[in-house]
């Protein structure tokens, strides 16, 4: 009986360590997560000249860019906030599997040659990164927000 129990308690504690380790991973990924969005929403506000030049030469209506050209930096501060909000985490992850899709997918696209010409970079931490290796970066972070946000889904 005893050894049935000393096994027992040694697996709740391997469940514990493996619990505790789980946070921890999902600790760093709300912390990437939310240095990013943070990061390239200040670069753009702070480059706002240089924003508004980047988003006007993307293949959008020029209407249209301007209006994402505010919308997107405004998204991104808003997102790293929540990211850092224990009680918004959750939401967190999910808009930033779907913003960090659709910036994928853009990236994508434009990748194929679909628009008939391959715009700028839009900026900011990405300027200096090519097209593909844009597109590794957000793969990667959607990667992040997907793990990040399954492994939430079992807290709430």
């Amino acid at each position: 009986m005893d050894k049935r129990l000393e096994t027992m308690q040694n697996l709740k504690q391997q469940e514990i360590e493996r619990m505790k380790s789980g946070k921890v991973i999902t600790e760093v990924i709300y912390i990437l997560l939310a240095i990013v969005f943070a990061y390239t929403s200040i670069s753009k506000f702070y480059d706002w000249k240089g924003t508004l030049n980047a988003f006007g030469n993307q293949v959008f209506p020029y209407g249209i860019s301007m209006v994402l050209a505010r919308v997107i930096p405004t998204m991104e501060i808003i997102l790293a906030w929540l990211l850092l909000a224990p009680r918004y985490r959750k939401l967190a992850l999910a808009l930033s599997v779907g913003l960090l899709t659709c910036f994928t997918l853009y990236v994508g696209i434009v990748m194929t040659g679909v628009f008939g010409r391959i715009p700028c970079s839009c900026g900011g931490m990405v300027s200096s990164l090519g097209w593909g290796e844009h597109l590794v970066l957000n793969l990667s972070l959607l990667g992040m927000s997907v793990v990040g946000w399954i492994s939430e889904k079992g807290r709430f």
